[in-house]
């Protein structure tokens, strides 16, 4: 069986009548535009530097859970790590994490919650934000003892610097 192309439905209008003449439509002063320049896009902004340091996220063994999301806490030091942001404006995006100085210690359950919980992502802002809160207090407990490792003063005053919250005890 011999196979054609697709036929038109309607024969086409020059097919219709050949000595008819197109009219083209008139031409209306101002119709037109001059050509505008080509403007570049502009550029995008170059990534920031992640901010990293390796001890800050090792000193969250074996600490208390900060996170305490109730229900599903367990306060197991012996599951705490260093739990990041998952927001925007602490830097991160995409596969990238947030900066370690925007990090809590939490249990794995609290952990898990953050990031993979139902829960809204208004609710997870707010405990994680909370934690924070805590977080940084305790920084500035271990950069202000003198009883804690020089190692754990330098990594929690690392993370005060970038936070702008460095605090100078004043003896009176």
């Amino acid at each position: 069986m011999k196979r054609t192309g697709f036929r038109s439905r309607a024969p086409r209008r020059e097919q219709r009548d050949p000595d008819r003449v197109r009219a083209m439509p008139a031409v209306t002063p101002g119709a037109f535009r001059a050509p505008q320049p080509v403007v570049a896009a502009p550029a995008a902004a170059p990534k920031s530097v992640a901010q990293r340091n390796a001890h800050l996220r090792d000193m969250a063994r074996g600490m208390p859970c900060l996170l305490r999301v109730p229900g599903i806490c367990t306060q197991d030091r012996a599951t705490v790590v260093c739990c990041h942001s998952n927001l925007s404006i602490h830097g991160k995006a995409g596969a990238r994490k947030a900066d370690d100085h925007y990090s809590v210690w939490g249990c794995a359950a609290c952990h898990s919650w953050l990031d993979q919980g139902p829960a809204p992502r208004a609710q997870k802002a707010a405990a994680f934000m909370a934690a924070h809160l805590a977080q940084v207090l305790e920084w500035r407990a271990i950069a202000f003892d003198s009883r804690s490792q020089a190692r754990d003063r330098a990594a929690a005053e690392w993370a005060l610097e970038r936070l702008n919250a460095t605090a100078t005890i004043s003896m009176n």
